[in-house]
């Protein structure tokens, strides 16, 4: 499997169908961003915070998340290389507020690559670095990167960066490696 850090030019028809979804998406969170018993704070950061709102998180479906959030819910389920249901697979709404830091971590897997997409990207030094390589997210683009690199994030503005981020069979497996793969590690109820 091709071993690559960043993967911006491949899925293209994925990335059309988000981005034809933008102001749907951006009004649904816009009407949930201030129900902060909807958020979970995480702890990968070293200073300011980073909040997250799940849909998905590690493939089981928020129920609540989702009723808040219908149509962007209904768009994500309707990608065919969304990992619904697979212990790898995360959609949530990602928020790294001002003077905020991510530090470096790593996902758990080459099987995947994940999606953001930004929804309000504020002017000035925000930015993702995955194995050494820095890119900026703008509104209204997909960036998409394997995770299982070594990644971090920064927001050294003075503004909050809202991304949608979603994680995606990686563009390499076949149609028959993602079904056995995701028997292989699907949710255990």
């Amino acid at each position: 499997m091709c071993s690559d850090p960043w993967h911006n030019h491949k899925q293209k028809y994925l990335q059309s169908f988000l981005l034809d979804s933008y102001s749907v998406i951006k009004t649904e969170v816009a009407n949930i961003i201030s129900e902060q018993d909807l958020w979970s704070v995480s702890d990968t950061n070293s200073s300011g915070s980073w909040q997250k709102l799940f849909l998905y998180n590690q493939g089981k479906k928020i129920e609540r998340n989702c009723q808040e959030m219908p149509r962007t819910t209904a768009l994500i389920e309707e990608l065919d290389t969304f990992m619904s249901g697979v212990i790898f697979g995360n959609a949530f709404i990602s928020i790294l507020n001002e003077q905020s830091i991510i530090e470096p971590h790593c996902g758990p897997t080459n099987l995947r690559v994940r999606c953001h997409m930004g929804l309000q990207i504020p002017q000035g030094d925000c930015s993702i670095t995955v194995n050494g390589i820095r890119e900026h997210w703008a509104n209204q683009e997909c960036i998409m990167f394997d995770d299982s690199f070594l990644h971090s994030a920064s927001n050294k503005t003075d503004s909050q960066r809202i991304v949608l981020i979603v994680d995606l069979w990686h563009p390499n497996l076949t149609i028959t490696e993602m079904k056995i793969f995701g028997e292989l590690f699907a949710v255990r109820h």
